[in-house]
């Protein structure tokens, strides 16, 4: 394994000198950080993620912990703003001085703050984003999970060219989450001939009107819309299309791909289409292994988790794996040969097997493609990157 980064950021800091435990462990606890949205436009992620993760740390915790420490997460609130979320990360790497983040929400956010996050020798564990500039270039410190946002619309944009559209549109947030789903369209439609890009908008990610996007969609001729947006952007996005008429296809990438935006009320998303990490999974036919997990959840919070509960849930389950793979000796580096020696290490859904190693810290590049019929996401078909 290459740990130069990992030995570089910690000859920097004098928290990692001989003789001296990792930041944010000890004999009996381990102290994890996640700063993510609990409010503001992306709450449906933050809050769901957080609450399903919370359930896996506090099944360890009743077993004993992990080689006997019990896992503490400090949370914070960022409100999908980056401001917020930098003075956030501030105090969990310096006053609550965490072992390592994981979870933490938003491509912007991720990338303000990697640096600093590296530079103490804190490991940013899947970071709740599956952008291309999160997940690239890899480092010793981070890991991630899934298919890009670039891979997954590169597919579905592909599939639906393939099939007969010519004239593509973008919807996308002002962020450099939207900035790779409008280049991967730009770069999908380029290696087709006869079709083209005749409409871009970028909105605000707390914008909730866009009738004006798709008026010009409309008037464009657009017959396949991208979105590049999250939950609430998508919902009312798509609905205002529906409503002016359009009859274009619509796709989201996993950013929008939640099973509380397919049963919206009123069945306003009915037809639309989302490019994904790996397929939904609903508790009424969910495999016995997840039973667990979604009557804990269903108790606690008196709901079913959805898809960004999912994933928080399978984030913590592979911290987890990590920890027992590290061994009782906790250190920085015995986490990140803990992690990478995660192999065929099935989700607790049924859907995703996960394998990293010393050059790949993505876990898997599976893109599934669905489409919400009767209130529920169904799997089309995935491909692999």
């Amino acid at each position: 394994m290459k740990k130069l980064n990992r030995i570089t950021a910690g000859l920097a800091c004098l928290a990692m000198s001989a003789g001296v435990m990792a930041q944010g462990v000890t004999d009996d606890e381990v102290v994890l950080g996640t700063s993510t949205a609990l409010s503001g436009p992306a709450a449906l992620w933050g809050v769901s993620a957080s609450r399903a993760a919370q359930i896996r740390f506090d099944m360890a915790n009743e077993s004993g912990g992990v080689h006997g420490r019990q896992i503490r997460v400090v949370l914070e609130d960022h409100q999908y703003q980056v401001p917020i979320h930098v003075k956030a990360m501030n105090k969990l790497l310096n006053l609550d001085k965490v072992f390592a983040t994981f979870n933490v929400l938003g491509t912007p956010m991720n990338l303000a703050t990697a640096e600093t996050q590296y530079a103490k020798n804190v490991p940013m564990l899947f970071p709740m984003t599956t952008a291309q500039s999160v997940q690239e270039p890899e480092h010793d410190l981070k890991l991630t999970f899934g298919s890009s946002y670039y891979d997954q619309i590169r597919f579905a944009v592909g599939h639906f060219l393939a099939t007969g559209r010519t004239s593509a549109c973008v919807m996308y947030q002002d962020t450099a989450y939207g900035a790779e789903v409008l280049q991967a369209v730009t770069d999908e439609v380029a290696e087709h001939s006869g079709v083209s890009l005749v409409s871009s908008v970028a909105h605000k990610p707390t914008d909730t009107e866009f009738v004006g996007a798709m008026v010009g969609f409309k008037g464009a001729g657009c017959d396949l819309i991208v979105f590049g947006t999250i939950i609430r952007d998508t919902i009312v996005g798509y609905a205002t299309a529906r409503k002016l008429g359009i009859t274009a296809d619509v796709v989201v990438t996993q950013a929008g791909f939640d099973t509380m935006v397919a049963g919206y009320p009123g069945g306003i998303t009915e037809g639309l289409y989302a490019a994904s990490v790996g397929e939904a999974v609903y508790c009424d036919s969910a495999p016995a292994s997840a039973q667990a997990f979604c009557d804990a959840y269903k108790a606690k919070h008196g709901s079913n988790p959805g898809i960004s509960g999912q994933l928080g849930y399978t984030a913590a389950d592979l911290v987890v794996a990590g920890l027992e793979n590290a061994g009782a000796d906790l250190t920085v580096d015995s986490l990140m040969d803990g992690l990478e020696a995660i192999s065929g290490h099935q989700d607790t859904f049924g859907r995703i097997s996960w394998s990293y190693g010393a050059d790949d810290h993505k876990g898997t590049q599976v893109v599934v493609l669905s489409q919400v019929k009767g209130g529920k996401w169904v799997t089309l078909g995935q491909a692999t990157f």
